[in-house]
């Protein structure tokens, strides 16, 4: 169930994205990073098709964010907002919780 509301968002050119080790063992596993950029938890990097953005703690690529793990939930967080509410507001909330 959860694969085809990724597809469909993905398919719709929507956004969508995955922290710690789902990118690797969910996306990846449906062909929801063909041709995209991603990071996982280092854990797990083995098993991305593409491992160029191993070191990275977020990778926005399109469509698709993706996070290494709980630690950098917070970026992660603050890319989506970013992505769907614009950079200002990113940054507002980005400075009200003291973050950056």
């Amino acid at each position: 169930m959860l694969a085809e509301i990724l597809k469909k968002q993905n398919r719709e050119d929507r956004l969508y994205g995955a922290v710690c080790a789902a990118p690797a063992v969910v996306l990846e596993h449906h062909g929801l990073l063909d041709g995209k950029k991603a990071t996982c938890h280092p854990l797990f990097m083995e098993k991305l098709s593409d491992g160029d953005q191993a070191g990275m703690s977020v990778v926005h690529d399109g469509n698709c964010v993706t996070s290494r793990g709980a630690g950098t939930s917070i970026q992660f967080a603050l890319e989506m907002l970013g992505i769907l509410l614009g950079e200002e507001k990113k940054q507002e909330v980005a400075k009200g919780m003291v973050v950056g």
